[in-house]
């Protein structure tokens, strides 16, 4: 059974799931940056002249919340310096010339019989082979079921993949299934907890007909069809469907005793444990108006967006915006140059056709953001105490509460700009708390002195 979560919007969702997957040929050189998952960077383990192998680890860093990163080709390393990343800023890179042969490294063997059922053995091949949330949120996928472990009793894999475009999680449903849910046992074992919960929309009725025919309650793993609505794939918004909790305003799921780990998550667990191979690639949605056709296109790490837009037929329009994941809760990037990266699940080329700008945009103070706000806030007021830079107003509205989903700019007939203002208010916070805290540094030394 399937349970409802309060507003949400029904965008038209622009998939292709019949595009088969395509394998896009590795480029020249491939871009690895040392963040690629949430915490501190990591530091290079190589340096300009090394030959790498496939698979081999070149950056590390010791703090809990980190995560490896690997070689996706084998080559020569030829620079290690700041490049364009995909989120923006200049991130120091690994950039790997490609010698065409991907000769494999076998630093990682798949895991025994025994350890496949260890808990323990599971979570440290995750970390090793650098397992993060691939539905975006890149969060360190080790340290997230550490830390959930005797709080956690319901374990929900996230295959609702709402937003418009994208195809990975559906396709590897499709393409991967058995695999698929024996990456999802593993995190359960892992998890410590007896069954798994799938979500999936009902408009994957292929992906949920198949996975059922293989039995997945030997696995463990029950199947939840779930309504079709958007923001369904939100973690809270799972986590309503799932169980009926409610995660509050400022909480996150483990503290209603729930964690959610991804459809593609999941997958690169199975290929890390089973297979040996560490998280080096994924399938990436190529699509948009500016493109000739879309692609779901196997992807390696590193791969620039300009090189990857060229592998898949290139452009019948100069495009106006990139837009990384799906047009929702995407960002927009800055530079061709910028590579995929392991929470690369989209790349979407947009001309001006979309752009829904517009100049001194007024709200009518219609409403329309509020009813459809999954986490119960009043966009309206949160926009305008943001207008006014009133912080006492925004903390009242919870405005740091809001994630970011896009159902009330998307909503919005006057297109304010409300996501982005949100996104703006959240750096807002941090920067006055970064500086009431360096204040305060500074006062408690010169009374010290």
């Amino acid at each position: 059974m399937s349970y409802k979560f309060k507003g949400g919007v029904h965008p038209k969702y622009m998939k292709s799931p019949e595009t088969p997957v395509t394998v896009i040929t590795p480029p020249p050189q491939v871009v690895i940056p040392m963040a690629q998952h949430i915490g501190a960077p990591n530091k290079p383990l190589v340096a300009v002249g090394d030959y790498v192998k496939m698979g081999q680890k070149i950056g590390e860093n010791p703090a809990p919340v980190s995560a490896p990163v690997h070689a996706s080709v084998s080559g020569k390393v030829v620079a290690i310096e700041p490049r364009p990343h995909p989120l923006g800023d200049m991130i120091m890179s690994v950039v790997i010339e490609n010698d065409g042969l991907d000769t494999p490294c076998e630093d990682l063997a798949p895991l025994s019989e025994e350890e496949l059922k260890d808990p323990e053995a599971i979570l440290a091949r995750m970390r090793e082979a650098g397992i993060v949330g691939m539905g975006g949120a890149m969060f360190p996928t080790a340290f997230k079921i550490k830390g959930g472990i005797g709080k956690v009793d319901k374990l929900i894999i996230n295959g609702a993949e709402c937003e418009p475009y994208l195809n990975g999680d559906h396709l590897t449903m499709l393409n991967f299934p058995e695999q698929l849910l024996k990456g999802i046992e593993l995190v359960r074992i892992a998890s410590g907890v007896e069954k798994a919960y799938y979500g999936i929309e009902k408009n994957k009725s292929d992906a949920i007909k198949l996975l059922s025919s293989l039995d997945p309650a030997k696995y463990g793993v029950e199947i939840v069809p779930e309504n079709v609505k958007y923001p369904q794939g939100g973690e809270k918004m799972q986590v309503k469907a799932v169980t009926n909790r409610e995660v509050k305003p400022g909480g996150i799921p483990s503290g209603v005793g729930c964690n959610v780990v991804s459809t593609r998550t999941a997958y690169a667990i199975y290929q890390a444990c089973y297979e040996g191979k560490p998280c080096i690639e994924r399938i990436v949605t190529v699509a948009g108006s500016a493109l000739k056709a879309p692609v779901n296109a196997l992807t390696r790490v590193g791969t620039p967006f300009g090189y990857l837009a060229e592998q898949c037929g290139g452009f019948v329009k100069t495009p106006r915006k990139i837009v990384l994941g799906g047009p929702m809760m995407g960002i927009c990037a800055t530079s061709f140059d910028a590579p995929t990266i392991k929470g690369t699940a989209g790349v979407l080329f947009f001309t001006e056709e979309e752009d829904r700008h517009v100049d001194n945009p007024t709200c009518i103070r219609c409403g329309k953001c509020i009813t459809v706000c999954p986490m119960n806030l009043e966009p309206v007021f949160m926009y305008m105490y943001y207008s006014k830079g009133d912080y006492e107003n925004m903390a009242k509205y919870h405005i740091t509460d809001c994630f970011e989903c896009g159902s009330c700019a998307y909503n919005c007939p006057a297109r304010m700009p409300l996501t982005h203002a949100f996104k703006t208010a959240k750096l807002m916070f941090q920067a006055k708390a970064a500086k009431e805290k360096a204040a305060a540094e500074a006062a408690a030394a010169k009374e010290a002195k």
